[in-house]
C-alpha cells in the first residue's frame, strides 16, 4: 500500500482546522506528498462582501487568499511547502471539486461541530466522510503530535484490507501500535439484534465459532505482519450484539487516538457498515477518524 501522495487540507479558520492543518503537514512530510490548503467561501457571504465593499469577486477572493496566507503563517508550521487555494460556493461541492482537480487521494479536516455539540462531528465533515471521492481524515481539536495507538476494524472484505493497509502505514510513520478488531455476531446475537427473527444457534457453540474467527484473523493478518514487521500489531475477535458499540467501547477503553474505518463492508454486513455502524462511529468516536473509501468510490454513478 502506497502512502498518500496528494493531500487537501480544508481550512475554515477554526482552532480545529489549525490542528488538522498541522497533521496534514506532518503526513505530507512523512509521505513526501503534495499539500494544498483550501478555503471555501460561502457564496452568499462572498456576494454580500462584493456589494458592501463595492468591488468584484476577484478582489474579494484575493483578500481571503491573503487571510488564508496569514492563517497558515500563524499556525507555526515551520518551512512547510503547500499551495493555497480559495474557492467560492458550497463547501462540500467545492472541496470535492478541489480533490478532483488536484487528483487528491486524502482530504484532511477538523472534526469539531457546533459550539452546542462540541463532541459531534461537523455537518460538512460528516458529509465528506459519506460522499467525498477520496479518503477523509477527521482530526480532533485535542489531537497532539504523532498518533500513539490506532484501531482498525476488520470484516475480511476488500475495503477492510485497504483500511488495514493504511492503518499500518500510519502506525509505521507515527511509531504507533495498532489493534485490528473483528466483531463477531453469533446467530444468537443476531436473533436478539433482529427481534428474534433469526433462529439462535445451540448453546455452547460460540467458543468454537470464535476460534474459527481467530484463525481467520491470523490468516488475514499474516501478509501484513510480514510487510510491516516493526509495527506492534494486536488482533482481537470479540462477540457482541451491537457491532458499532463494540468498536466504540474498544476505542474508549484503550484510549486510542485514531480509528481507521473501511466505509463499505462485505455482503451480509453491507447495510451496517455503509450506514449505521460507520456513521455512528464517525459521529461518536472520541478520537481522530480516517475513513477509507473503496476503489472506484465516487465514480459509480
Amino acid at each position: 500500500m502506497k502512502a498518500y501522495s496528494n493531500i487537501i487540507a480544508a481550512i475554515d479558520f477554526t482552532p480545529s482546522c489549525r490542528n488538522a492543518l498541522r497533521e496534514a503537514v506532518r503526513m505530507a512530510a512523512a509521505s513526501q506528498a503534495k499539500l494544498t490548503a483550501v478555503h471555501v467561501m460561502d457564496e452568499f457571504l462572498a456576494h454580500e462582501l462584493k456589494r458592501a465593499l463595492s468591488t468584484d469577486l476577484a478582489t474579494v477572493r484575493s483578500d481571503w487568499q491573503d487571510r488564508l496566507q496569514k492563517f497558515v503563517e500563524e499556525a507555526d508550521l515551520g518551512a512547510a511547502a503547500m499551495e493555497l487555494e480559495v474557492r467560492i460556493g458550497h463547501p462540500f461541492l467545492e472541496l470535492s471539486e478541489s480533490c478532483r482537480v488536484h487528483e487528491a487521494d486524502l482530504l484532511i479536516m477538523g472534526a469539531k461541530g457546533s459550539i452546542n455539540e462540541p463532541g459531534r462531528v461537523g455537518v460538512i465533515a460528516a458529509k465528506c466522510v459519506r460522499k467525498a471521492p477520496v479518503d477523509v481524515l477527521l482530526v480532533r481539536e485535542d489531537a497532539v503530535g504523532p498518533f500513539k495507538h490506532l484501531v482498525t476494524c476488520v470484516d475480511f472484505s476488500e475495503n477492510s484490507n485497504k483500511a488495514v493497509s493504511h492503518a499500518l502505514v500510519l502506525a509505521q510513520q507515527n511509531g504507533a501500535s495498532l489493534d485490528c478488531l473483528h466483531v463477531y455476531q453469533s446467530a444468537l446475537a443476531m436473533s436478539l439484534d433482529y427481534g428474534g427473527l433469526v433462529a439462535p444457534m445451540p448453546m455452547g457453540t460460540d467458543a468454537q465459532a470464535l476460534a474459527v474467527w481467530d484463525d481467520e484473523m491470523v490468516k488475514f493478518m499474516a501478509p501484513f505482519r510480514a510487510q510491516f514487521p516493526d509495527v506492534e500489531v494486536k488482533t482481537l475477535v470479540i462477540e457482541r450484539v451491537n457491532i458499532r458499540e463494540a468498536i466504540l467501547d474498544h476505542v474508549k477503553d484503550t484510549h486510542a487516538d485514531m480509528v481507521v474505518l473501511g466505509t463499505r463492508g462485505k455482503t451480509g454486513l453491507r447495510e451496517l457498515l455503509i450506514g449505521t455502524t460507520a456513521e455512528k462511529i464517525v459521529a461518536n468516536a472520541p478520537c481522530s477518524i480516517l475513513a477509507v473509501k473503496p476503489e472506484g468510490f465516487g465514480k459509480e454513478d
